[in-house]
């Protein structure tokens, strides 16, 4: 197999006037840790508050939105800082391009949630039309945050990408606790302070990225069918992920109901917490392979994360049913049932981030689309055939199944570029070396 001749340290030191990734890979792991923590703390109000069922509707709300936004953003998310980090010259069109398909695709995907509330009512169990209403006004700010923080990504600019993130969840956690506290909310305030928040947030993103002075007042057609033209390949990997993903929820609760959505989405939410660390990496790794086009850096950044990530893993295993019993309360038993099934699918995902990420800095070919599809056929399969009349864990595994056969396939394409599967196999200086990075990096932090 081949192995490279000369290849970069493992999380990359810089080479032309490139921003080392270890020190910004430290930055946001330190706010997705506080992120993770923040998350957990509302996952915990809002159970407790709420009890299984309460809690299964607000999962089925969010992954709604989260799915209609993947539905209709159709993979401008990644165009973004694809074209900010290749043509930083093109920022400004980008932030205006980027506004008005928020609002135009907003505007659509309302109409989209609507009637998927009319036509298909037990797809949304336990959400009344007032709690759908208030999601759906949402959708085009909740669509704008997401675009906006990513062109942030490709300019670099760690402390407003990561420090706005953070303030938009604080502000959750703390509205929730004031509201349970002082207003006895339910299902309703639950989701309109999430909607709230997140309109205030997109407010900010944009008049940080009005610095650039763009004209807001026309669309730079040329750009965005370009855009649009890349972003669509994304769009079909990224909507594929959600559809093994979050579509597993919402079957979830329309087949077995509420309690079982409840115990279902509280192991989504532990495995969203895993996802922090190859989820930083790979969100960093991207804008540089986008300028360098290079996989040297990305077969270095796979092999150590793989097994670091693992061993993060494993140690959840006999800590994963005590952790959910402390955290969530004994209405939750049962629950660790679920992670376990789960957990072969946490890993999978967590290094598909990895390789999908080089992937889209790499102009994402076909061949990285296509190998989702029997991913999907898989998860569904296994649904439709043993979830009906069963226990939720069958959902768990078919998510397993399908992200473990996703990864193969993204192994092997990925080993077709680099000459072999000996770029990913790990070495263990290697992962004592990036151990010594992340260390360094969080004593001594590059300025963002």
């Amino acid at each position: 197999m081949a192995t490279e001749a000369a290849q970069p340290p493992p999380l990359g030191e810089p080479g032309t006037g490139e921003r080392p990734l270890a020190p910004d890979v430290v930055l946001m792991l330190a706010t997705k840790v506080s992120l993770l923590a923040l998350n957990l703390g509302i996952t915990i109000v809002v159970a407790r508050a709420l009890g299984p069922t309460g809690r299964g509707a607000v999962a089925v709300a969010f992954s709604f939105t989260l799915l209609l936004i993947q539905f209709g953003s159709l993979g401008v998310q990644t165009a973004n800082p694809y074209f900010a980090a290749r043509h930083p010259e093109s920022i400004g069109r980008i932030v205006a391009n980027t506004l008005w398909f928020a609002a135009v695709a907003g505007l659509l995907l309302i109409g989209v949630g609507l009637l998927v509330k009319g036509l298909f009512p037990a797809a949304l169990r336990g959400l009344g039309w007032l709690e759908i209403v208030i999601v759906l006004v949402g959708l085009p700010a909740a669509l704008a945050s997401q675009l906006f923080q990513s062109i942030l990504l490709a300019e670099g600019r760690m402390k407003a990408y990561n420090g706005i993130e953070f303030a938009n969840v604080l502000s959750i956690f703390l509205l929730l606790i004031v509201g349970y506290l002082a207003f006895d909310m339910g299902v309703t305030g639950t989701v309109a302070v999430m909607v709230g928040v997140n309109i205030v947030i997109a407010g900010i993103y944009l008049a940080l990225l009005l610095r650039h002075q763009p004209p807001l007042g026309r669309v730079d057609t040329e750009l965005i069918r370009r855009m649009l033209r890349y972003g669509f390949r994304i769009y079909v990997a990224a909507l594929s992920a959600y559809l093994v993903g979050r579509v597993n929820l919402i079957l979830v609760n329309s087949l077995l109901g509420g309690s079982s959505a409840g115990l279902f989405a509280v192991c989504v939410a532990l495995a969203e917490g895993m996802f922090v660390f190859p989820g930083v990496v790979a969100l960093n790794l991207f804008p540089r392979v986008a300028r360098s086009d290079d996989y040297s850096q990305s077969a270095a950044v796979f092999r150590n994360v793989a097994v670091l990530f693992a061993l993060f893993c494993l140690v959840t295993v006999p800590l994963a049913g005590p952790g959910i019993r402390l955290l969530f309360g004994g209405e939750f038993d049962g629950a660790e049932v679920i992670y376990y099934w789960m957990l072969p699918g946490i890993f999978s995902y967590g290094m598909l981030n990895i390789l999908s990420h080089h992937f889209a800095g790499r102009g994402f070919p076909l061949e990285a689309v296509l190998v989702w599809v029997p991913g999907i056929f898989v998860n569904l399969a296994i649904i439709a055939l043993f979830l009906p009349g069963h226990e939720a864990w069958i959902a768990a595994l078919a998510s397993s199944v399908a992200y473990v056969l996703i990864l193969l396939l993204h192994m092997r394409l990925f080993a077709k570029e680099s000459g072999g599967y000996g770029s990913l196999l790990p070495r263990p200086r290697e992962v004592v070396q990036v151990v010594g990075q992340l260390l360094r990096g969080v004593l001594r932090r590059r300025p963002a």
